[in-house]
């Protein structure tokens, strides 16, 4: 009895001895599991477009001192990677290049082969399809990481948007979508006041007859929704001081006395959000004019756009940081001369600033681990104010210093974006590899060409519908409309649209128009022909020359572009119209849509963390930019990337 309890009394020590030997093994594993992910953090990339950002442009600001030693860019190329050279896409405008990064795959296969192009299967009155909306036909970098586990973060960006999953990620502040037009409003002050609590008195007001606007906030094809305004009469004030800015109150139904949208004072601007069917839309007031002795006022409304967030409450947490999405520079009504200069510098620097901090904002969450941050500032401050080549038409302007002017509006735009990127880098998580990148670079234009005006008028009958074409920038698209012409025929209008298009001089310098004209198996070659989007020809210009595709039977089909209605006061009226409303990459002094060639259309390329190497990289391919996010996620590329990570 005693010896078989001494055996239980062994056999104990035994197990007593065992789990010891278990539990200090468990606590060494669990040590060095504990260690070793604290030595291998989370991974994360930062992804970051600045639109329009040429690379020639940063390599001559980083030399002659503009962009600062201990600055953003000066930082990457110091201790990061950098491209000593980026080859676009063919066709490299906003839409098409950012999708083609996006997935690693060249016009072809996406689909996406201009900003504006055709199905060759839709009815020829259809209407053009954009790239900003259109489909895409390959994996994009978010995609990709979202099925390999990754979370995804994506704050504005070509093709993210809630019309299909395909284009949401799981956290995303979808680019907001111009939905209405913008106002301006001539007040003028009424015979009706309201008292408040014996301290306060509004008076109201309305539009006047010469008014270039209603008060009417529309949602083109949606809704409408009249204005009601109100001045702060700060004479009833006992506390008035004279040196108070002026205050009006906007309501957006007749009862004052129930509350108010917004209140927009002399000196700032305002946003104001309205929620209607389902879908919110944000606008901003400025007041432009004031004279309360006169009792007059100039109001500014900017366009209504369309604002959407996913998943519920993350577009609510990125508003009571960022505030209210503060809308795009107004250009056509600077060029009109109803917004001044200073107004829309006022809303290109209002926009850099919300981008931003949208960046910022969103890189405090926790569950994220690629996020896409987009700057539009570059490409607008260049498509408005590039004044480099000596045969633009404001070139001599303002005794020959306009040029220098505007070369100083540009720079500080680069100075900001700089500043910018290191508030940034500064704030991120220690672990975030950044990947610095834009889409296109910009070329100086001279001379846009209304090519379907062209067309007409070299007997190819656009007017008829027999051919058309839809253009990108600097490029197009020409199709023929095989519903009309005959299959016997095709060939020959192809042949002799081509020469045509080849023998296309400047009737200045006999300098040829076109740097390219392609068939469609000579679009192959560039990676630009796709079967259901691509036109029967393409066609790119040489440096100085923009297309339009519109139609406009009493203007000439070269015509030279300015902002500037004083530079082209003597034209007819039907040319005047068409430069006061020309789009940004349609008579902006700088277009884009180049082929990959043109040294002033490349891009840049940036990368700096703790996984990126010190390298210059030769002969970089924007395509190369998924398959790098890729490798720093440490996740396989997207399934349709033609190309390998740079490093």
């Amino acid at each position: 009895m005693s010896l078989q309890n001494n055996k239980i009394r062994i056999s104990n020590k035994k197990l007593s001895n065992i789990v010891t030997i278990n539990c200090i093994f468990l606590i060494l594993l669990f040590s060095i599991n504990s260690h070793t992910n604290a030595q291998t953090p989370k991974k994360r990339v930062v992804m970051i477009s600045i639109d329009g950002t040429p690379d020639y442009l940063i390599d001559k600001f980083l030399d002659d001192g503009t962009l600062p030693a201990d600055g953003a860019f000066a930082r990457m190329k110091k201790k990061g990677a950098y491209a000593e050279t980026v080859l676009p896409i063919n066709v490299a405008s906003t839409g098409p290049s950012h999708i083609s990064i996006f997935t690693g795959a060249s016009p072809s296969k996406t689909g996406i082969v201009g900003n504006t192009f055709r199905n060759n299967k839709q009815n020829w009155s259809s209407p053009k399809l954009s790239a900003f909306s259109q489909p895409i036909a390959a994996e994009t970098i978010f995609q990709a990481a979202m099925r390999q586990g990754k979370k995804v973060m994506t704050l504005a960006g070509v093709g993210l948007d809630y019309t299909n999953k395909n284009r949401m990620t799981d956290y995303m502040h979808m680019y907001p979508v111009i939905s209405g037009p913008s106002l301006i409003m001539d007040l003028e002050i009424t015979d009706t006041i309201f008292n408040q609590m014996d301290t306060e008195s509004f008076i109201k007001l309305k539009t006047t007859t010469k008014s270039p606007s209603k008060a009417i906030f529309e949602v083109s094809g949606n809704f409408k929704m009249p204005l009601y305004f109100y001045l702060k009469d700060r004479m009833f004030n006992p506390m008035y001081l004279p040196n108070q800015p002026t205050e009006i109150f906007i309501d957006t139904d007749t009862d004052f006395k129930n509350g108010y949208s917004a209140i927009v004072n002399s000196q700032s601007w305002t946003g104001m959000e309205i929620e209607k069917n389902g879908k919110k839309y944000n606008t901003s007031f400025r007041i432009l004019k004031a004279d309360e002795k006169a009792g007059q006022f100039l109001l500014f409304m900017t366009a209504p756009a369309e604002v959407y967030g996913s998943p519920n409450g993350f577009l609510e947490k990125l508003q009571s940081n960022c505030g209210l999405w503060p809308g795009e520079p107004e250009n056509r009504k600077q060029t009109t001369g109803m917004v001044s200069e200073k107004i829309w510098f006022e809303q290109l620097d209002r926009l850099a600033k919300y981008s931003k901090d949208l960046i910022i904002t969103g890189m405090k969450e926790k569950e994220w681990d690629l996020l896409f941050g987009y700057f539009s500032t570059l490409d607008d401050v260049q498509h408005r104010y590039t004044l480099t080549n000596s045969r633009q038409m404001d070139y001599k302007a303002d005794n020959g210093n306009r040029p220098k002017i505007y070369a100083e509006y540009i720079k500080k735009r680069f100075q900001i974006i700089d500043n910018y990127l290191l508030d940034i880098f500064n704030t991120a998580p220690k672990e975030t590899n950044f990947v610095i990148f834009s889409d296109h670079g910009m070329i100086p234009i001279h001379t846009t060409l209304i090519i379907n005006n062209y067309f007409e008028q070299a007997g190819f009958n656009d007017s008829n519908q027999n051919i058309t074409a839809v253009s990108s920038g600097t490029a197009a698209h020409i199709y023929i409309n095989k519903e009309k012409i005959k299959a016997i025929d095709y060939e020959k209008l192809l042949n002799k649209l081509t020469e045509s298009l080849k023998s296309l001089k400047d009737n200045k310098t006999g300098e040829s128009i076109f740097k390219l004209v392609a068939n469609q198996q000579q679009q192959k070659k560039y990676g630009l022909y796709n079967k259901d989007y691509s036109g029967d020809l393409f066609v790119s210009c040489n440096a100085g020359y923009s297309i339009s595709d519109k139609l406009l039977p009493k203007v000439n089909f070269f015509v030279q572009n300015s902002f500037d209605p004083k530079m082209f006061e003597s034209e007819n009226e039907a040319t005047k119209n068409f430069l006061l409303n020309g789009t940004m990459n349609e008579t902006g002094r700088a277009v884009h849509g180049c082929l990959a060639t043109f040294r002033e259309g490349q891009p840049i390329f940036y990368a700096i963390g703790p996984d990126v190497p010190k390298k210059e990289l030769k002969n970089f391919y924007s395509l190369q930019i998924a398959p790098t996010v890729a490798k720093l996620l440490g996740i396989k590329p997207p399934m349709n990337a033609e190309q390998k990570s740079s490093f």
